[in-house]
């Protein structure tokens, strides 16, 4: 019963925010700015982060790197990234919706590019990913209404599910073989 009323509160919260501009692939000259959310329980994220501005500096996109942070802290542990662009678990109210003033940047400036290298179906995340008016969108998980235009996921022979360097690797490799 609880479920079915989170799912009432989360359709309406969608129903409201989500993105009406039409996406597409682009070319990487076509790409001019790009919002990226990443997880901070990710293994070597601080490296990812590095990865993801390099790439940008080299093909003059401007880069907007938001951070997830679903850790329960202690009294005594410190966020290892700025508050204003970390939503952290217990800013979410009681149906999981982030903070607007915190993903606004996401969700209602217009960009290029979106790139969503969390890997889980918590309800953050697929709200920012529904609601990006990005005109590109890639991601690690195929939510309902299928808001990526491209999914990246493991085959057989690569397991990208732990290593969040390897398929933002994979995706700048993509994103230079659009024509």
């Amino acid at each position: 019963m609880f479920d079915q009323i989170l799912d009432i509160f989360r359709k309406r919260k969608l129903k409201k925010f989500a993105s009406d501009i039409p996406t597409s692939l682009l070319k990487l000259s076509e790409i001019k700015t790009a919002n990226i959310v990443i997880d901070v329980e990710e293994a070597g994220f601080d490296l990812l982060k590095e990865d993801i501005l390099s790439w940008g500096r080299s093909n003059g996109i401007k880069i907007n790197i938001y951070f997830f942070d679903f850790r329960k802290l202690g009294t005594n542990e410190l966020l290892l990234t700025s508050i204003q662009t970390t939503v952290i678990k217990k800013e979410l109210n009681w149906f999981g919706m982030p903070p607007i003033e915190k993903v606004a940047p996401l969700i209602y400036e217009k960009s290029d590019l979106f790139i969503s290298l969390i890997c889980n179906d918590r309800f953050p995340i697929d709200f920012v990913s529904r609601c990006s008016r990005a005109r590109f969108k890639i991601g690690r998980f195929d939510y309902e209404g299928h808001p990526f235009n491209m999914i990246i996921s493991g085959s057989s022979g690569v397991d990208l599910r732990s290593d969040a360097r390897k398929i933002f690797s994979s995706v700048t490799e993509f994103l230079t073989k659009i024509q």
